[in-house]
């Protein structure tokens, strides 16, 4: 298990640290999404209070269909910004901002098609897993528990509320995982439209090549970088969020538009920081793993066996040519 989870682990840690050297790129690639986010968002907040009550359905769907049509787009510029930046980091080049976000509109058009399929399929596949999993570990613990808490007595209550708690968080977190592990997913599968030339066909058979290929160690892969997100990204997106709109809370009231608005703005830059080290693993992932499918890697190691090959019989030649001299 040590063995499985060391390359891993130690992708995880490369992604980071290419983070944390082109920081300001890939933060200024990520507001490049999230500034028009937020004020769109800032602007139906403050615009809730203006509507009238009897068009505040029809303003929503107004809002949200014309959101959906404008962001949609721009997340998949992200993405693939994203991974662009990410890969040149990789290859020891500097993020930058017009050559990550250079890509071919009908590249984008292929890359949101696949996506709104992707969603789909993605959505099913996680409801069967949640209903599979998730929802009998819900029955069984907490039956488990009503039958232990009917039996317990007043000393052992307490320990009935703090399994009832752990049972909760595992699921909750469960949850997490599945639907971050998606969302790694999409970020992967995204990889041969930003990284490689490729039409949407080959694109298509390259990614559904590339999930299967090494399946279970791009599962887990999913799986620990949700995780990740979820465990640190939520306490930092939380504390971005809370402390952020204090001043206006205190100023104006919590049901300010002002001070709703920025509570949104401070938990979009709060995922703004968060969100970059996704599309960095991914985009590690699919090169090791395109590599390793391409028999690049395996090349390499063959390159490498001849040259120390040859050079260890250049040095038996001089040897063997200094023996008779030094007998002489």
């Amino acid at each position: 298990m040590t063995e499985s989870l060391q390359p891993i682990l130690a992708l995880l840690d490369e992604g980071l640290r290419l983070y944390r050297r082109n920081f300001a790129g890939f933060v200024l690639l990520t507001a490049s999404w999230f500034v028009p986010v937020a004020i769109v968002t800032g602007t139906a907040v403050a615009a809730e209070s203006w509507v009238d009550a009897r068009y505040s359905g029809l303003a929503a769907v107004l809002f949200f269909g014309g959101g959906l049509l404008i962001f949609f787009p721009l997340l998949i510029y992200l993405i693939g910004g994203l991974s662009r930046a990410a890969a040149a980091a990789a290859d020891g080049r500097p993020v930058r901002f017009r050559e990550a976000l250079a890509i071919h509109p009908l590249r984008a058009t292929g890359m949101g098609c696949f996506t709104i399929v992707y969603a789909v399929v993605a959505q099913i596949v996680s409801s069967l897993i949640s209903m599979a999993c998730i929802c009998p570990l819900y029955v069984v613990g907490f039956l488990g528990l009503a039958a232990l808490g009917a039996a317990a007595n007043e000393s052992s209550i307490g320990a009935v509320a703090v399994l009832a708690v752990g049972i909760f968080l595992g699921g909750f977190y469960a949850s997490l995982m599945i639907i971050g592990a998606t969302g790694s997913g999409l970020f992967y599968c995204l990889q041969p439209w930003v990284q490689e030339s490729r039409s949407f066909g080959e694109s298509v058979q390259r990614s559904l090549e590339l999930i299967t290929f090494r399946f279970g160690r791009n599962l887990m892969v999913w799986c620990l970088a949700a995780l990740l997100i979820a465990a640190a990204g939520l306490t930092v997106m939380a504390t971005i969020g809370i402390l952020l709109p204090l001043p206006l809370l205190y100023v104006l009231g919590e049901e300010a538009p002002a001070t709703r608005a920025a509570s949104i703005g401070a938990w979009l830059i709060g995922l703004m920081l968060v969100l970059p080290p996704l599309p960095i693993w991914m985009a590690l992932l699919y090169k090791r793993n395109s590599a390793a499918h391409d028999g690049i890697e395996l090349r390499a190691k063959v390159d490498m066996w001849l040259r120390t090959d040859a050079a260890l019989g250049q040095i038996g030649d001089l040897h063997a040519e200094s023996i008779p001299r030094n007998n002489s």
